[in-house]
């Protein structure tokens, strides 16, 4: 069951996601809480942050109604959220080195979220 969207608090919603997701819920150093929780101004800032690699599990950030949560401590697997349904795991750093980035996030904000449910973005 998918928790409601909440525009006015989206960071409850995606802790809900994220504290049900197998591999996030392991997250202890740090916990996996509200302040796992970073908003970017910018698409370019969003980028910057996800190619930084060597994240913990758990760390998040978000950009308007997308969210993107670190499920591998260290790694670069990130579960993606729009609104209230998680439809992506990306390798975000992959993608920023080549180039595929900006693409990728492009077409996540432009499709609905069911586009985004059903993968057809």
């Amino acid at each position: 069951m998918r928790p409601e969207w909440n525009a006015s608090d989206p960071v409850a919603t995606w802790l809900a996601i994220g504290s049900a997701n197998r591999w996030i819920q392991r997250a202890c150093d740090p916990p996996f809480t509200g302040a796992s929780f970073v908003a970017c101004t910018d698409a370019a800032e969003l980028a910057e942050r996800l190619s930084r690699g060597n994240w913990c599990l758990g760390q998040a950030f978000f950009l308007g109604e997308l969210c993107f949560i670190q499920q591998v401590g260290g790694g670069d697997e990130w579960l993606v959220i729009k609104q209230n349904v998680a439809f992506e795991s990306a390798s975000c750093g992959t993608m920023i080195a080549t180039a595929r980035f900006a693409d990728f996030l492009a077409r996540i904000q432009a499709a609905t979220v069911e586009q985004c449910a059903a993968l057809a973005y």
